[in-house]
């Protein structure tokens, strides 16, 4: 069964100035250049939580530990900005639990029940290309540290990429970002795999030659006090039999949804769901205290959707709102058309077979204000289209 994403896209308004709480977020401030294994510490005020988190900056001489070459002319990555970045080692199974952490105090506490966007990027490395889950950055009041290449630390992975995936891309730096609510106390971040073997997932398909360690690179890393939301809750459509992904997908968010009859389904950023027709989802949001409702619409498709779009492209509904009456337009002179109209609980209010007349067809209502999906069928090939008809008086 396919799954069909529904992609959300964003635009972030942040308040005016909003202050980035990590030092040197991009690693490009050093004391000196890199030339040896382990010196994270040289990008201070960065340091190895654990083990020998490596420094990468285009400033040195060595060929190993240089930008964009490094590893000895085996691996290229452009910095996600500037000219540097740390890399991490995070998994060597099946027995070795190797880790590299890095961290840094912020540069003031966070702020008590506020909310704050937190992201970084990370990209597998072309060297050893042995990719697993469990990345993500952690808030503590204290620095924790172990000692010793064989060992993990078990903190809670505060911010994520949404659905905790393996990330194997060694082409382009992959985003991770969540929401986080302070208790007031935290004045360190970590970066890394806090989870022991046993717990990460990995994935050896691009594994070459002897190497068998999952290697990150990391830049940009950012936390910023959050204002207000900027995310959106789309509509969106499916094919039968298909799912679909709705809602913003961003760790750390509160949301609690609900389907058209009101039944709890989930507290998640985001779910997938399989509606048989179309039907609507609610989700009840708490942003830092804030309470939202969100409504999200999914139509349903019966066919593919290369052979819907096909269809749909032909066909314009026009006036959208409108009053009362709307005009089917731009459709074949032969065409016979089924139209539902229905509610967005599933209630039938109209349904009329329509000779098309001068390549269009007009339905006549009696609509009180509200949403409706409009159901277009063509009887000839089978092909439907849903459309969503907002009547507004």
């Amino acid at each position: 069964m396919r799954h069909i994403l529904f992609f959300i896209f964003l635009t972030i308004s942040f308040i005016a100035n909003s202050q980035n709480l990590v030092p040197n977020p991009s690693f490009e401030s050093y004391t000196l250049c890199p030339n040896n294994p382990g010196q994270v510490s040289y990008a201070t005020p960065w340091i190895p939580s654990i083990s020998t988190p490596d420094y990468f900056n285009s400033c040195t001489t060595s060929s190993t530990f240089s930008v964009p070459v490094n590893f000895s002319n085996v691996n290229f990555q452009i910095p996600k900005t500037g000219n540097a970045y740390v890399g991490l080692a995070t998994i060597l199974p099946p027995s070795m639990n190797i880790r590299e952490n890095i961290s840094v105090a912020l540069t003031n506490t966070l702020v008590n029940n506020t909310c704050y966007f937190v992201k970084f990027y990370v990209v597998n490395t072309q060297t050893y290309k042995l990719a697993n889950n469990n990345l993500a950055l952690n808030f503590s009041s204290n620095l924790t540290t172990t000692v010793g290449i064989n060992s993990t630390v078990n903190l809670p992975m505060h911010i994520y990429k949404f659905g905790n995936p393996v990330i194997s891309d060694t082409l382009n730096w992959t985003e991770i970002m969540g929401i986080y609510k302070a208790n007031g106390t935290e004045h360190y971040l970590t970066i890394g795999n806090f989870k022991d073997n046993a717990n990460t997932k990995i994935d050896t398909f691009n594994q070459v030659g002897n190497g068998f360690v999952g290697y990150y690179l990391v830049d940009d890393v950012s936390v910023e006090q959050l204002s207000a939301p900027f995310w959106n809750y789309r509509d969106t459509t499916v094919t039968l039999g298909d799912s679909v992904l709705i809602g913003p997908a961003i760790t750390g968010l509160n949301i609690n949804w609900y389907d058209s009859n009101n039944n709890f389904i989930a507290n998640a950023p985001a779910i997938y769901v399989k509606p048989n027709s179309p039907t609507y989802y609610t989700a009840t949001e708490d942003f830092c205290g804030t309470i939202t409702t969100h409504t999200v619409n999914v139509m349903v498709n019966p066919t593919s959707v290369k052979d819907y779009n096909l269809f749909v492209k032909s066909i314009s509904m026009f006036p959208n709102p409108t009053t009362n009456d709307f005009t089917i337009s731009n459709l074949t002179e032969s065409s016979k058309l089924k139209v539902d109209i229905t509610d967005t609980q599933g209630k039938l209010y109209c349904s009329e077979l329509i000779t098309v007349t001068n390549y269009k067809a007009t339905i006549k209502t009696n609509l009180v204000n509200g949403v409706y999906f409009v159901s277009i069928t063509d009887n000839t090939s089978g092909l439907k289209a849903v459309k969503k008809l907002i009547v507004q008086k």
